[in-house]
């Protein structure tokens, strides 16, 4: 096998471990109070989404009249605001899922919660077997933002240093065979 391709083969597989940054919801300010019970809901959305440990959920939301709390289980069945895990008030929070299992979200503003903003996200098994899973049809079209981790497609740390290799070696492909 060529340098070339070896090199190429290690960036491909770098690129393929890296985690995602989902927007929450798939667009902007979608962390807010639903305009009804009826309608789409977060909860909705995440069941659609396949979340894998090492993704970040992105909120975009006001910060001045809105707030992330991440919450236990029981909590976030009772929209108790008292014990939360960790609390954000920043309108740009970005929260990493470091472990798979259920990741518990309410609102931190008072009557959020009650009327609807609140969120499960479920993170797969890093041994999760996809052929398991029954595809269930989506009526709709899935709106999600998902890019790579960072800012746009840059890759950081050993991996640039091994795409720089990678360019500089692509003018000498022919010769390294």
């Amino acid at each position: 096998m060529s340098s070339l391709t070896l090199c190429c083969l290690l960036l491909l597989f770098g690129l393929s471990c890296e985690g995602r940054e989902i927007l929450v919801g798939g667009k902007s300010n979608t962390w807010k109070v639903p305009e009804s019970k009826a309608g789409e809901t977060l909860n909705h959305w995440s069941e659609r989404t396949r979340f894998k440990v090492g993704d970040s959920l992105l909120w975009k939301y006001n910060a001045e009249n809105d707030s992330v709390i991440q919450v236990s289980q029981k909590d976030y069945e009772r929209c108790d605001r008292s014990e939360p895990i960790r609390g954000y008030k920043d309108g740009h929070t970005k929260i990493e899922l470091k472990r798979s299992g259920p990741f518990y979200f309410i609102s931190g503003e008072e009557g959020h919660c009650q009327r609807g903003e609140k969120l499960v996200v479920v993170v797969l098994s890093p041994n999760h077997n996809r052929s398991n899973v029954t595809a269930t049809p989506v009526s709709h079209p899935v709106n999600a933002q998902i890019t790579a981790k960072g800012s746009g497609h840059r890759l950081n740390g050993a991996w640039s240093s091994i795409a720089t290799a990678c360019l500089l070696l692509l003018p000498l492909g022919g010769l390294l065979v």
